[in-house]
């Protein structure tokens, strides 16, 4: 899965400030700092100190860096070799059809995709979750500060920490790790609720509630998507359908009916919220010509938006308005030559009528031929125009089962009335059978 690109200039730009290369990096030094600030931690007359903890939660901020050889996420292959240094080990590996490249190091294994950094793993760290300990100790000096003499420089720090929070909750995510994700980026939030910054990250809002989700975190995710709706960040109306998506997992579906309203009136351009609301009227069994509206609406916004028509008339189908889903249908494949599914349900349009006058002829009394013959005349009729628009769709699609069945079955009811239909019946008989 791609990494959370918007976050990309931030921490490449974080990274750069430490433009230390690996070779440089000593890790045995770090381990000694590490006893170091454990020791004055434990000293009572030190640990009263703000400095002896804003001096911890530095070096808890430079052993994250150290521990990824100062890597930073979109560095190509070249300028990996000069800052990190040649990989004891390459590796090629194929992950969901993309070729990607592993370097192995020493402490870390860092993964290449088309040709730039997508992510690492720390192997052999110098000590376990730096971060974490880095956020306790910028926390405790603010507890100590109470003058704020030592403000600016703790916002500085927690301003960077914030950054690495970000790349590890973005590495995280890339790993699929989305539990872990979720409490990376909560972190973030909270670093930005502390009185001494009071800033509100709107995109980070949604991530987390993104990244709750994905973890199957339902409830969780819930305020924070609400959060992020409230502060302007909705990802283009996905914020909505996630709380939708999320509540109707819950059980929770009126609630989730609210958030699509409220979306698709903000972001009709957004087709998981229409469709959806379709489904949940018509599911619903409530008035479903209130979707109209709101499908009207987002075809003022956007005229040129065929799924919209196609939409319209699903729903026009759904309602048995044989004429208006037509016409949504036709309006559909004007707008979009190549349109697949809106060419098939205009064949199945004229194909279902077909049908019907079928079933009205078969329940005819024996007597009453002339009437058993009109019904077939006008099935037959029906037959014959929705075969172009099959044929239509087969050509687009030449590999959906569902159009080559319908083929079949219109070139077998007029086999007789010419070779070339008995021809085709034979051919797309075999087409189904090597199916």
């Amino acid at each position: 899965m791609k990494r959370l690109t918007l976050f990309f200039s931030m921490l490449i730009t974080a990274s750069l400030l430490n433009a230390q290369t690996s070779k440089e990096i000593n890790f045995e030094q770090y381990t000694k700092k590490v006893e170091k600030s454990d020791a004055e931690i434990q000293d009572p007359k030190k640990n009263v100190k703000d400095a002896v903890w804003i001096s911890r939660g530095e070096l808890m901020m430079d052993i994250y860096d150290a521990q990824i050889l100062r890597a930073y996420v979109g560095m190509d292959t070249n300028s990996f070799m000069l800052v990190v240094g040649k990989p004891m080990q390459k590796e090629l590996i194929h992950e969901e059809g993309t070729l990607v490249k592993k370097y192995v190091m020493e402490r870390v294994n860092f993964y290449f995709t088309d040709g730039k950094l997508d992510r690492w793993e720390v192997t052999k760290p110098v000590i376990e979750k730096p971060l974490d300990i880095a956020l306790e100790s910028f926390k405790k000096a603010i507890e100590i500060d109470a003058a704020g003499k030592r403000a600016k420089k703790l916002k500085e720090n927690l301003v960077r920490l914030k950054g690495l929070y970000i790349n590890e909750g973005s590495n995280a995510y890339t790993f699929k790790n989305y539990a872990l994700a979720f409490e990376h980026f909560k972190k973030v939030i909270e670093i930005s609720n502390l009185p001494i910054l009071n800033h509100k990250d709107t995109a980070i809002y949604y991530y987390a509630g993104l990244s709750a989700q994905l973890a199957g975190l339902n409830a969780e995710c819930i305020p924070y998507y609400e959060k992020a709706i409230e502060l302007g960040f909705t990802s283009e109306g996905s914020a909505y359908y996630n709380l939708y998506d999320a509540y109707k997992s819950l059980g929770r579906l009126e609630e989730g009916a609210k958030m699509l309203e409220q979306g698709f009136i903000k972001f009709p351009k957004n087709t998981n919220i229409l469709f959806s609301l379709i489904s949940y009227y018509i599911d619903k069994q409530d008035d479903p010509t209130k979707i109209i509206v709101y499908i009207d609406k987002a075809i003022e916004s956007e005229p040129n938006n065929a799924t919209l028509y196609f939409a319209k008339g699903t729903l026009f189908d759904r309602l048995g308005d044989f004429d208006n889903s037509f016409a949504a249908y036709q309006k559909a494949v004007e707008l979009d030559p190549k349109f697949f599914d809106a060419y098939y349900n205009i064949g199945a349009l004229f194909f279902n009528k077909g049908v019907k006058y079928l079933e009205e002829a078969n329940k005819v009394p024996a007597k009453e031929l002339d009437k058993y013959d009109a019904l077939m005349e006008k099935a037959n009729q029906e037959f014959k125009k929705a075969l172009p628009h099959m044929e239509r769709a087969y050509e687009v699609n030449p590999n959906s089962r569902e159009v080559i069945e319908a083929l079949k079955n219109i070139y077998f009811r007029f086999r007789k009335e010419n070779s070339e239909y008995d021809t085709k019946f034979q051919e797309f008989n075999q087409k189904l059978k090597e199916m």
